[in-house]
């Protein structure tokens, strides 16, 4: 990226691909597979996480970007091995601090949110019960992927890329090893910014600030660098440019 080292980090439980049943479409038994997903826990995505970061910082300062649900890695990582770190960047990412990630989420300022009406059509099976989620991304009708195409700032056929790229098993964040809260001591001495996307329906702009407020008030010597993209919550990745500004800017300081 504009002649920096960079390198995405796949993290545990993804990749883990596609079964019969769900290249079939046979909905009887995608609803009753079990998933490798249920095994993965946050201790999981941050331990990986660290390792990466450990090798690469021989090569220069490491600056760690998280996007969405992205922000409970980096911040565990951050609570880890503060010192390893030069800056960690959320982009219109979760960053709890009073809270779990599932409580953020039953607050007023999420409840605007456009992600979880628009996929919830294609939910199978209760999370709690099964551990993971799972999502039926090719069961999107032409209502649901307008529904989605909403929710993540795409045109149609953006949408449609990122469902065929789009595995249907996550992690379940309501296991207490997703509880992944920043600390004052470790994680509150990396400097840190926060991008807001200021046309995000996903990750609405009043629970991205929620996070900022939480976060300079557990560390108020060293507030949140915040920034301002006009970009909804998956666009940016189609237009990286703005961001990228923002991530290249502290080399250049």
């Amino acid at each position: 990226m504009r002649g920096h080292r960079t390198l995405a980090v796949d993290l545990p439980g993804r990749g883990i691909g596609f079964t019969a049943a769900y290249q079939e479409q046979n909905l009887a038994a995608l609803a009753n597979e079990s998933s490798q997903a249920a095994n993965i826990s946050g201790q999981h995505w941050i331990d990986h996480v660290v390792r990466i970061v450990r090798r690469v910082r021989e090569h220069g300062p490491v600056i760690l970007v998280g996007h969405s649900l992205g922000g409970l890695t980096i911040t565990g990582v951050a609570n880890q091995i503060p010192d390893f770190l030069h800056r960690i960047v959320y982009v219109s990412a979760q960053c709890p601090v009073t809270m779990s990630p599932v409580e953020y989420m039953g607050q007023p300022e999420w409840v605007s949110s456009a992600l979880f009406p628009a996929g919830a059509p294609l939910m199978m099976g209760n999370p709690t019960e099964r551990g993971f989620m799972r999502a039926n991304w090719r069961g999107a009708n032409r209502a649901t992927l307008a529904a989605l195409s909403n929710a993540l700032g795409l045109n149609e056929q953006q949408a449609v890329g990122w469902l065929n790229g789009s595995e249907p098993d996550e992690a379940w964040l309501g296991k207490p090893s997703f509880d992944i809260r920043a600390e004052k001591t470790t994680w509150g001495r990396v400097p840190h910014t926060y991008i807001r996307l200021t046309e995000d329906k996903s990750v609405p702009l009043a629970a991205q600030d929620r996070y900022i407020k939480d976060a300079d008030a557990l560390t108020p010597d060293n507030p949140f660098d915040v920034r301002s993209v006009a970009s909804g919550h998956s666009y940016f990745l189609y237009d990286p440019a703005p961001v990228a500004d923002v991530l290249t800017s502290y080399w250049q300081a």
